[in-house]
């Protein structure tokens, strides 16, 4: 069984197919013309110039004047100078205590042989000369020479 549509057929209008023809025809030539258009107005930009000043400021890029570098050379020259008065100072810090470990291991084996007998008064002197010692390495631990 067939069915008939409600419009009919395009034999029965024939001025549809006409209308149908013609919205096809007028939306691709609008399509064409506006992709022509877009196109065209691309292609016609003119490139953007630089912009009239500088990204960067020149004063951020200038040169060091003379005052300036002789103040670069001379922090560094102290940064230098502080950094081998360290170096120094943890030199002498080790070195006193490599000593401090000799003396109270000499001490300990000292005072080990003795026994029970009163401490000589050599033994005293190692003890106060140990501690002058450990003063002295306590202090330089805590010193500390800085460009400050």
């Amino acid at each position: 069984m067939r069915f008939k549509s409600s419009r009919g057929s395009e034999s029965e209008q024939p001025g549809w197919a006409r209308k149908r023809t013609w919205i096809l025809a007028t939306t691709l030539a609008g399509s064409a013309i506006l992709a022509t258009v877009t196109l065209l107005s691309f292609a016609q930009t003119p490139a953007q110039s630089p912009p009239p000043h500088p990204l960067l400021l020149p004063a951020a890029n200038r040169p060091l004047d003379a005052n300036q570098q002789m103040e670069l050379r001379e922090k560094k020259s102290k940064r230098q100078n502080f950094d081998a008065a360290n170096a120094e100072r943890l030199r002498q810090m080790t070195e006193a205590t490599e000593m401090l470990e000799t003396m109270a291991i000499a001490l300990k084996a000292e005072v080990d042989n003795n026994g029970s007998t009163p401490l000589s008064e050599n033994a005293v002197h190692k003890a106060e000369t140990i501690e002058k010692l450990a003063r002295l390495v306590k202090e330089r631990m805590q010193l500390t020479v800085g460009p400050n």
